[in-house]
């Protein structure tokens, strides 16, 4: 029997009615720099108004990535309902999850199985891009980078 666990997701629907519905257009630029929006909601714009990353769709009930998998692309949701299954746990994901980055910066296969509930778009970030920036950026922020990533894995011995 699985277990269902918590939701993560970011309220697109909050988005739309305060009128955000094209991360490129002035009115959703001035939303972006109000202050009304949450720090997820504002992360959320962020990625999805990136011009680095292509947008990729999936298929509801398709399958987006495998318990065991190594990556080579990690996804930001933009829009669509997934599963992550874990064994018994199976945990709900929306638009704002971000889905195999920590375990693509640590070298460590997937953690989940991930069903598109509905369909699904997503933004890909090539993990080979964001290695190669890593060894630019200031040591203090790739500390940061670290702990982030040990922690999303709740890891605690040194990689």
């Amino acid at each position: 029997m699985h277990k269902v666990t918590g939701q993560f997701q970011v309220d697109i629907e909050h988005l739309h009615a305060l009128g955000i519905s094209d991360p490129y257009s002035t009115d959703s630029m001035a939303i972006y720099k109000s202050g009304k929006l949450t720090s997820n909601e504002r992360l959320y714009f962020s990625l999805w108004s990136s011009k680095f990353f292509n947008t990729i769709s999936f298929s509801a009930k398709s399958k987006i990535l495998t318990q065991g998998q190594q990556l080579s692309d990690a996804y930001f949701v933009v829009k669509g309902d997934m599963l992550a299954i874990q064994g018994n746990q199976v945990e709900r994901i929306g638009p704002g999850s971000v889905l195999g980055l920590a375990e693509g910066l640590s070298g460590l296969p997937y953690n989940k199985t991930i069903l598109c509930m509905t369909p699904v778009q997503a933004r890909v970030i090539p993990l080979h891009k964001v290695d190669g920036i890593l060894p630019k950026l200031p040591p203090l922020m790739r500390q940061i980078i670290q702990t982030t990533v040990k922690r999303t894995l709740n890891l605690t011995a040194q990689k």
